[in-house]
């Protein structure tokens, strides 16, 4: 019995002793997490936090695959010299020391490294910096290292990863494709479909070392590979750069400050080239959206919307008769308008006019229509409307401009007995390229408008894809009728009006030219111009519109000298592609048209390119020795030009074939894996970084 009594006893104490430890943690508890949470949180705050991790942002590809933008991964190497153990460090300093001067980090020696390493450690220093700009490859190398291999905890080795937005094409329809950009807002693609390329985040717990320095408690690869949605879009590589090519030897042919030019698919909407440049100390460059972003005043583009309302209206017909006085300056109400030369023509019809781009004989014409009552004024107003060229288009990059076309009614106090004619010709009123263009597709399809669109597909990592299809903004603008009638005048310009020098051998074209003066309120100012030329090809079965701009030209300022040429260069080269690529391998073009096209820019192996050009009859220039070389298309030639690789650095092997690259890669001491096929356009190390030994990729397409 006295056994048993003590046994219970000894039980009821130890089941006490629990009772109260368990009553104490639970008062402990109850006090850290409710009495003094705030005050213990706040102290945890200090040196430990959950920061947001962006996934890999998705990739922007071009219509056929290639890669329009992509992020390129890359770490930043630091090094917490207290984490290691004596044992640890002593043994591998000089190791790692010898590791990191003949790898990543040669522009030090082993033994300043051993240097830096051991007074970093004696000096207490948690986050020494080892390097940046570090690859993939590079990080994995660097875990194998002596003390690094140990990790974290052991070893004090510290990432920190980053993305880097770039573009493999480089200035290719740049501002279009657009920018991501750190505490700014994103503009072009990156801007309007952010939400999906950003992709999900992921939240990383992060421990705070001295000196406010953050790092991430754990290996940031090991929360798993997430990313955003790849975005495809409709711009075709090889048109974007056929029209960036043509677009900058305009420019600086004409030393104009920019131009602008844009591609559509004219039955879908669909963007296929966008080029913006702009004049820069003698280089075409991308730096602002002109053709969605900025507006003005059309001039004689706008001219195709004139008789195409005073067909709709039944107003004039093709041979309705109008007087161009000779050219010569006649009165509207208080105002002159004159052509753009007094060439002697009299009465002449619609068509004619239209033509020969009279000034006069097209604001007549409105004029009588739409300019002798208010109901006329309104009825003007309605058809501007009918064709959406009182709307924006609705392209999704953001920062379209609205259209300025001014209302009879609602803007009575700024409508002039001038107004109608002076539209009617192109002034008193602004829009932008886009919408323009937008206009003349409308026409070229048959009188459906399609809106313009740069998306036709998101794809998601797991697989998802959304589609994007083409959408009517207005189903006819205009009877089949009337609009044939338009095409007709159109094509009339090429074959007998202001255009004619754009008349090709091997397509029809169609389309108007435009010749605007931008500062024509300022008489005592010397006169600039922008010139332009809207319109479609092939005439017959229109497969593209095109609108070109060049914004104050010197030399030359005329749509039919300065935009129109680039029109047909451009148009002559999509449909000799087009046709080429139908034909079964082993077929070439006619040898007439053969003889008119010459190649993209290339580069490779002088002797190689030498060697073609003979064979093809190619003419050529040759401007250097050098072995590697560029070769540039010039106007009727190709040049062949010095391409220079600097010993100890990563050459620019984008354009080269695989072949020539891996040899100039590998001669260089680098080790090359090859992805794809046809020319290098990505490299996994940018072009001038220090060559240390380290590992290349290079993407073909």
């Amino acid at each position: 019995m006295n056994k048993k009594t003590e046994l219970l006893a000894r039980a009821y104490f130890v089941v006490m002793v629990f009772g109260i430890l368990s009553a104490i943690i639970a008062y402990r508890v109850f006090m850290v997490s409710v009495v003094e949470g705030d005050k213990w949180r706040k102290m945890g705050a200090k040196n430990v936090k959950w920061k947001e991790l962006n996934a890999d942002r998705g990739d922007i590809y071009a219509d056929d695959g290639s890669l329009l933008a992509t992020s390129l991964q890359f770490f930043e190497i630091r090094m917490d010299m207290k984490a290691p153990k004596d044992d640890v460090f002593n043994s591998g300093v000089d190791s790692l020391a010898f590791y990191l001067a003949t790898t990543i980090r040669k522009d030090k020696s082993k033994y300043e490294w051993a240097q830096t390493l051991k007074s970093a450690r004696k000096k207490g220093n948690r986050y020494l910096f080892i390097d940046k700009g570090v690859t993939v490859d590079e990080y994995r190398l660097l875990k194998t290292f002596p003390i690094l291999r140990e990790g974290k905890i052991k070893g004090g080795l510290i990432e920190v990863k980053y993305g880097k937005r770039t573009k493999p094409f480089r200035d290719l329809a740049s501002r279009t494709i657009g920018e991501d950009r750190e505490n700014a807002s994103k503009i072009g693609l990156e801007g309007a479909f952010d939400k999906f390329l950003s992709g999900p985040a992921d939240k990383v717990l992060q421990k705070r070392l001295s000196h406010n320095v953050w790092v991430p408690v754990y290996d940031p690869s090991e929360l798993g590979a997430r990313r955003g949605d790849d975005i495809v879009s409709t711009i075709n590589v090889h048109l974007q750069d056929v029209v960036h090519e043509e677009l900058s030897k305009a420019l600086l042919r004409y030393d104009a400050p920019k131009g602008v030019a844009i591609m559509m698919e004219t039955e879908t909407g669909k963007i296929k080239a966008i080029s913006n440049l702009a004049n820069v100390n003698g280089t075409p460059r991308e730096v602002l959206n002109y053709a969605i972003g900025e507006k003005g005043e059309p001039g004689s583009t706008i001219k195709l919307a004139t008789v195409l309302a005073l067909l709709e209206d039944e107003k004039a017909d093709l041979d309705t008769k109008v007087n161009l006085n000779g050219g010569r300056p006649t009165k509207f109400a208080d105002r002159f308008i004159r052509d753009s030369e007094e060439h002697g023509r009299g009465v002449v019809t619609m068509k004619e006019a239209f033509s020969i781009s009279s000034n006069i004989g097209i604001a007549t014409l409105a004029n009588q229509a739409y300019n002798q009552s208010l109901e006329g004024r309104i009825m003007w107003r309605k058809n501007l409307e009918k064709f959406g060229l009182t709307e924006k288009t609705g392209v999704e990059i953001e920062g379209e401009a609205q259209p300025v076309v001014k209302d009879p009614v609602r803007d009575d106090s700024i409508w002039y007995k001038t107004t109608v004619p002076w539209m009617a010709y192109g002034y008193e009123l602004a829009m932008t390229p886009l919408q323009m263009l937008t206009f003349y597709n409308g026409v070229a399809n048959g009188g459906r408008v399609m809106k313009p669109y740069l998306v036709s597909e998101i794809k998601g990592e797991n697989g998802k894809v959304k589609k994007f299809e083409p959408r009517v903004l207005r189903e006819r603008i205009a009877s089949p009728e009337n609009i044939l009638k338009a095409k007709e005048m159109m094509e009339d310009v090429v074959l007998h009006g202001t255009a004619t020098n754009i008349k090709s051998d091997y397509i029809r074209i169609a389309g108007k030219t435009g010749t605007t003066r931008v500062n024509y309120t300022k008489k005592d100012e010397y006169a600039r111009y922008n010139a332009s030329f809207a319109g479609y090809f092939p005439a017959e079965a229109p497969q593209y519109s095109m609108i070109i701009i060049l914004y104050e030209p010197k030399g030359a300022f005329y749509g039919s000298a300065v935009a129109a040429p680039v029109f047909k260069a451009i148009a002559e080269k999509t449909m000799a592609w087009q046709h080429d690529m139908c034909k079964p391998a082993n077929q070439m073009l006619d040898t007439t048209l053969r003889e008119r096209i010459i190649p993209e820019t290339n580069a490779g192996f002088a002797t190689d390119f030498k060697g073609i050009f003979d064979y093809l009859q190619i003419p050529y220039k040759n401007k250097t020795d050098n072995a590697w070389v560029y070769v540039d298309p010039f106007e009727t030639k190709m040049l062949i030009e010095k391409k220079k690789i600097v010993k100890g650095k990563v050459p620019d092997v984008r354009g080269m074939g695989a072949r020539d690259a891996v040899y100039v890669l590998e001669n260089l001491g680098l080790g090359v894996a090859v992805q794809g096929k046809g020319k290098v356009t990505r490299m996994s190390l940018s072009p001038g970084t220090p060559i240390k030994g380290q590992r290349i990729q290079i993407y073909l397409n």
